[in-house]
């Protein structure tokens, strides 16, 4: 058994070959006819709920609006300001709400409800304080000087492509539009770039402290070295933005998503209602598959094994019921050794 503690070896990096030519394109040809056909289904269906989007978004457009003009005069309704500092703060408050509870539980043990939701029981049961004190100062790093660097580095190129910070919001069909296309981009600039970082000429050195925590907890989703916070975490999630010439509102939520979905990545708990942290839970103990974000690049490429077909992939969904995922699909049972006479 894996010790909590213990990092692995580089010989534990991932053993195989970054992807080809032929394979690279294999996938975005697979992932054009996903996009295509997604595309395709809401053109299929927009007719029929129009009528109902426009009343939704229509009664709250203008609460958006009022509050995005109200953040903007609070910058000055200066453009650089906004967009850098004010990305930033977006950010580091995201990143506080999300994984307040979540890091409140870890040390206290309370509330215990949220215990019977741990993906891996009796880790983290306390966490260990020295080593919540290193991940809580790497994060801080992380948060507060390697992405506003990367944020400032970023606003001329966003300028530059279209950003645009004020005006009227999108309409809901747009935003949508936006996130499923930034979706895909963090999905395949993610799974590549995290791929990469289990090369073992490159694990060591880049990648191996994000995995000294083979059980995650919350805040350990930027507990990284600052190249791969910047490689493997805001470039894939801020380039969607770039590409789609966003308005910095949208570019805002699609941030703090992100921030939340990998919150419940590394959570560590199961939450009803919640999306599941099952596959890189699975990632984090095994260490060589399950490097994306969808799961649909490693289905193309074979590196859900061995987590295809296990009771762990079984667990991974979004559950509806108050009942543990792991007494709905409890581990198998480990057969009797049969005493030697």
């Amino acid at each position: 058994m894996v010790s909590e503690s213990r990092r692995p070896d580089d010989a534990e990096a991932e053993e195989h070959k970054p992807p080809g030519a032929g394979v690279l394109w294999e996938t975005l040809r697979s992932l054009l006819f996903i996009m295509g056909t997604a595309i395709l289904t809401t053109i299929a269906v927009k007719n029929s709920v129009n009528p109902y989007i426009d009343k939704i978004w229509g009664a709250s457009h203008d609460f958006w609006g009022s509050l995005w003009n109200s953040i903007y005069d609070l910058f000055g309704r200066n453009d650089f300001l906004v967009h850098t500092v004010g990305s930033t703060l977006n950010g580091i408050i995201c990143f506080v709400v999300f994984n307040s509870l979540f890091l409140f539980c870890d040390i206290t043990g309370h509330p215990t409800w949220l215990l019977k939701y741990k993906v891996q029981d009796g880790k983290n049961q306390p966490v260990d304080k020295d080593r919540l004190w290193s991940c809580i100062k790497t994060a801080a790093f992380n948060l507060g000087v390697v992405s506003p660097l990367y944020t400032l580095f970023w606003y001329k190129f966003a300028v530059y492509c279209g950003a645009y910070h004020k005006g009227k919001l999108p309409t809901f069909e747009r935003i949508l539009f936006e996130f499923l296309v930034f979706n895909i981009i963090e999905e395949i600039f993610f799974y590549y770039s995290h791929r990469i970082l289990h090369h073992p000429k490159l694990y060591a050195r880049f990648h191996k402290k994000h995995h000294e925590w083979t059980a995650p907890i919350g805040i350990t989703s930027v507990y990284c070295e600052p190249l791969e916070m910047v490689i493997s975490n805001l470039f894939p999630a801020a380039l969607g933005p770039l590409l789609m010439q966003s308005h910095l509102f949208v570019s805002w939520v699609w941030f703090g998503l992100v921030l939340f979905s990998t919150t419940l990545a590394h959570g560590g708990y199961h939450v009803p209602f919640l999306f599941s942290p099952e596959a890189h839970d699975y990632h984090h103990k095994v260490f060589n598959c399950l490097y994306g974000t969808l799961g649909i690049l490693d289905k193309l490429h074979k590196t859900d094994r061995p987590f295809a077909g296990s009771v762990h992939e079984k667990r991974h969904y979004v559950s509806f019921s108050l009942k543990p995922i792991k007494e709905i699909f409890p581990d198998p049972m480990k057969p009797e050794r049969k005493k030697v006479q």
